[in-house]
């Protein structure tokens, strides 16, 4: 299903656990970012997970940001471009159970989220990877 504003307008919109406003777009089978500038910067929180996404990028400026839940989806690669111009403020970044396997890939997130402060990476083929614990601690002196 594609990601069209109108699905971003019938989608369940709520106050989290945190008090954060959350757009909910869990298991719509959405296969890449798009329109979310009809969401006018609105929410803290959006949650893609059990989707189809492949590639994080296509954002549009969204100051407001700062929690991306994207557990259970298919995403290989990061734009690091567009996400560290339109995503400044993301301090939490939920990427369990993808398809991550290059620590360069890891490398490029560290670069995309430089205020990041929770990162979720269980399930992804780089975890099995010798020392990428020690890796992902030395390119996120945030966490």
């Amino acid at each position: 299903m594609r990601l069209s504003a109108e699905l971003l307008n019938s989608a369940e919109q709520r106050p989290n656990a945190l008090g954060e406003r959350e757009l909910v777009l869990r298991g719509r089978g959405v296969p890449l970012i798009e329109h979310l500038g009809a969401t006018r910067d609105a929410f803290d929180t959006f949650d893609f997970t059990d989707n189809r996404l492949t590639h994080l990028d296509n954002f549009p400026r969204l100051n407001r940001l700062t929690n991306l839940l994207l557990s259970g989806n298919w995403i290989e690669t990061v734009s690091v471009e567009n996400l560290s111009k339109n995503l400044p403020n993301v301090t939490s970044l939920t990427l369990s159970f993808n398809r991550i396997s290059s620590l360069h890939e890891v490398t490029n997130l560290g670069k995309s989220f430089p205020k990041l402060e929770f990162l979720t990476l269980v399930g992804n083929p780089v975890t099995r990877r010798q020392h990428y614990r020690l890796y992902v601690i030395h390119h996120f002196p945030t966490l």
